[in-house]
């Protein structure tokens, strides 16, 4: 993949993420089907608790229960660097939890991409400790 199609492709994640965030629920299909069949994903949450996830149905199920955590999210994007085949997306979130606490967080993801322009692997970076939810829920 070209930079510009690594970095139109983490737009189009970003896009999607924004739409799940707001609460389509057809966000959690396209934003499952950006990942190939095989592709895995991990964050603290799912280390803590050995949950990498593996496969698109495993992916989807983690959006499902990420939009879930919230009471409201919003992430914004401020920076993102590319390479050949991966993208570091930088970014700030805030919103409220389930019961309405408020939560602010900050991170980074990072995407690989087969030759197909699949994730192939997504790992996000945060402080778990900023976000005060339950570990079973990712």
């Amino acid at each position: 993949m070209s930079q510009e199609q690594v970095r139109n492709t983490a737009q189009h994640f970003i896009g999607q993420l924004q739409r799940l965030e707001q609460g389509e629920p057809a966000a959690i299909d396209g934003i499952a089907e950006m990942f190939a069949e095989d592709a895995s994903l991990t964050n603290p949450f799912l280390e803590q608790l050995g949950r990498e996830r593996v496969g698109r149905d495993e992916i989807k199920a983690f959006w499902r229960a990420y939009r879930g955590t919230f009471g409201t999210v919003h992430s914004e994007f401020g920076e993102i660097t590319c390479g050949d085949h991966t993208a570091g997306l930088f970014w700030h979130s805030d919103g409220t939890g389930p019961d309405g606490q408020p939560i602010v967080y900050d991170g980074a993801t990072l995407l690989e991409f087969d030759p197909d322009g699949k994730i192939a692997r997504l790992r996000g970076y945060f402080e778990p400790d900023k976000l005060r939810v339950p570990l079973g829920r990712h």
